[in-house]
């Protein structure tokens, strides 16, 4: 792939980590060398490249995307995100092993760039300075996680389903139903029941 066609492919992810942190031409450049476009079909699970890394993150160019755990036969969708997140499992190096394995699937046909873990470490190693974009990675992850935490708490699932239309406007219409219920923690039947009510609120309020 020519240098030209590498830059338009790798563009949005650098401009989501200079707009978090501006990067120097050192860093992009090896961050356009060494992470690649994929594109994944609705439904598919997101899994690293196999010719690339063995680990490694996402960025969401265009598409959606739920995390989810298999608890026996069940499961259960703990995530949903959509265009310019960085998404993946985290390592936490004092946990070798999670008690849960997360798993990734497309919603819509999702376009991605892979930052193989190997080449994180590496950027972190040689320029110190992006430990700042690390820092503030992490402050965004952490931000999420908080939200998600609190959201799972509210009692109402009435509560719950306006705190996450309020929270992603736009995502909640592209998640199957299925898997928003799940997400927050309520049969089916009702999440139905409440999206038929908020859109006769709507209508009136039109």
């Amino acid at each position: 792939m020519d240098a030209v066609n590498r830059e338009m492919e790798n563009a949005p992810l650098i401009k989501f980590f200079n707009g978090l942190e501006p990067q120097t031409p050192e860093v992009i450049e090896m961050c356009m060398a060494h992470t690649y476009n994929v594109k994944v079909k609705k439904n598919a699970l997101l899994v690293c490249p196999d010719a690339v890394c063995t680990e490694c993150l996402f960025f969401i160019v265009k598409g959606a995307v739920r995390g989810f755990i298999m608890d026996e036969d069940k499961d259960i969708t703990v995530w949903l995100t959509d265009e310019n997140s960085l998404i993946g499992n985290i390592r936490n190096p004092g946990i070798p092993k999670m008690n849960y394995k997360e798993h990734m699937q497309a919603l819509e046909d999702t376009e991605l760039v892979v930052l193989p873990y190997d080449i994180i470490d590496q950027i972190y190693t040689k320029f110190p300075e992006t430990n700042i974009l690390g820092r503030k990675l992490l402050a965004i992850h952490y931000h999420v996680s908080q939200e998600r935490s609190i959201l799972s708490r509210i009692p109402s699932a009435e509560a719950r389903y306006k705190q996450f239309k309020e929270t992603h406007p736009l995502l909640h219409f592209r998640v199957p139903v299925k898997f928003l219920a799940s997400y927050l923690g309520m049969r089916i039947e009702t999440l139905s029941r409440l999206r038929k009510k908020s859109k006769q609120e709507q209508n009136l309020m039109d």
